[in-house]
């Protein structure tokens, strides 16, 4: 089902391709026979060519297109690398959980944005990119607790989607330096907004950096105990799983947990702050987070 999926994505990205492609050569022959470029010049070369072909209605539709075919052809290869295929139940939660977030932050960012092209493109790029980690967040956190309560489950079964999160906060700490890099050049305090939902998906991917990382240390060390490839290196191990590792692993979940959502609160709570600064509307449905209500009351009971 997957594959199917990933050659239909591709089959589209590259009948894109094609359409941009020829799109192009019929535009220069178009500007060619009005006499706006002449027969050696290409649309690079001349402005005025270049401008009357990228505010067509038609180019734009064909770039956006292309684009979004790529973009899908991305995230199904990412999926298909740490995921595999998709048990029925994951699929059904994540189409869930997508049309839940479409219309917990889309259907007000209008609401937010000024009303221009340039912020319209910007803040629908900052939705998709977001949406995006935030699913494979969700993806990786379900699949990685189904592996846990799993017996067969291998360290590198468990290795392959535990990496994912690390693919999440990577282009998350990304998409957070592009945004200060915005905000420094153009000095706008509005551009500060971008910044909020990208700290929050960070701070909890390093919960579950956190949470999962232990596990898959224990599940190492119950493996290589398993192989008894050493007796006395399989009675050391037994001695760190019995004593100091689950020592740490207790210390470093409570109180980096508690860190973390102590740290996700203050986001939120900045985040209402500067929108009420700039006029905006904000009750929690752009840039809220419910997970951090609810790490809040966990840690408070």
């Amino acid at each position: 089902m997957g594959i199917r999926y990933l050659l239909i994505s591709l089959a589209t990205s590259a009948l894109g391709f094609v359409g941009l492609i020829v799109w192009t050569d019929l535009c220069k022959d178009r500007l060619r026979a009005d006499g706006i470029i002449t027969k050696n010049i290409s649309l690079g070369d001349s402005q005025d060519a270049l401008q009357l072909f990228l505010s067509s209605r038609t180019t734009i539709a064909l770039l956006a297109s292309f684009v979004l075919n790529l973009y899908i052809l991305l995230v199904l290869n990412l999926k298909t690398l740490f995921f595999g295929d998709l048990y029925a139940v994951e699929t059904k939660k994540l189409v869930e959980r997508l049309a839940n977030y479409i219309i917990y932050k889309g259907t007000f960012l209008p609401l937010v944005v000024l009303q221009n092209a340039f912020q319209g493109i910007l803040w629908t790029i900052w939705l998709i990119v977001l949406c995006t980690l935030k699913m494979f967040l969700a993806l990786a956190r379900e699949r990685l607790e189904r592996l846990s309560a799993s017996p067969s489950s291998t360290p590198w079964t468990y290795f392959r989607v535990y990496s994912a999160l690390f693919m999440v906060l990577s282009v998350d700490l990304l998409w957070i330096k592009l945004s200060l890099m915005m905000y420094n050049t153009t000095g706008s305090s509005l551009y500060i907004l971008l910044l909020f939902e990208p700290c929050s998906v960070a701070f909890e991917t390093l919960q579950a950096l956190l949470i999962h990382g232990f596990q898959l240390l224990d599940m190492l060390i119950n493996d290589l105990a398993v192989k008894n490839l050493d007796c006395q290196r399989s009675r050391f191990l037994d001695s760190m799983t019995a004593g100091s590792l689950l020592e740490w692993k207790g210390i470093l979940n409570r109180n980096l947990g508690f860190f973390l959502d102590m740290a996700n609160g203050t986001r939120s709570l900045f985040a209402h702050v500067v929108a009420s600064w700039n006029g905006l509307f904000s009750d929690g449905c752009i840039f809220g987070s419910q997970h951090t209500c609810k790490s809040l009351n966990r840690h408070s009971l």
